[in-house]
């Protein structure tokens, strides 16, 4: 299949935001993907916050991305829901495909009745020791 072809039907998608969701009654899908992109900074800062934590304090670690430093955070109790924390990994990669209505409804409500609380609870334990 040439690529024109295999990328032409996702492409059509963001001009046809720019003709729909632009215009009036745009306020909804816009904070849809305003809680998606916060979501996603928030969850980046977050592990990377927890993996120079436990540095820090030196201990050496073989952290390498997002889910060993949410494992070592667990182990350090600076996190209590592990499996939240982890589903959030699936959910940030699932935003890539946000520009999907279901997708993004999907994403945002999650993250409004789950990662919201988790990251608050962060911020708080992480304060501690500021």
């Amino acid at each position: 299949m040439p690529i024109t072809k295999k990328r032409a039907p996702g492409w059509k998608k963001p001009p046809a935001f720019y003709k729909e969701k632009m215009g009036d009654g745009a306020e909804e899908h816009i904070a849809m993907e305003a809680i998606i992109k916060c979501f996603e900074l928030s969850f980046e800062l977050a592990w990377q916050t927890m993996k120079d934590f436990i540095s820090y304090k030196g201990f050496v670690r073989d952290i390498y991305g997002s889910r060993d430093s949410i494992r070592s955070a667990l182990q350090f109790d600076l996190i209590e829901n592990g499996q939240t924390w982890m589903d959030m990994i699936d959910d940030r990669n699932r935003a890539a495909h946000a520009y999907d209505e279901t997708n993004a409804r999907y994403l945002s409500n999650r993250v409004i009745e789950f990662y919201r609380g988790e990251f608050l609870k962060f911020e708080e334990k992480m304060s501690t020791f500021l």
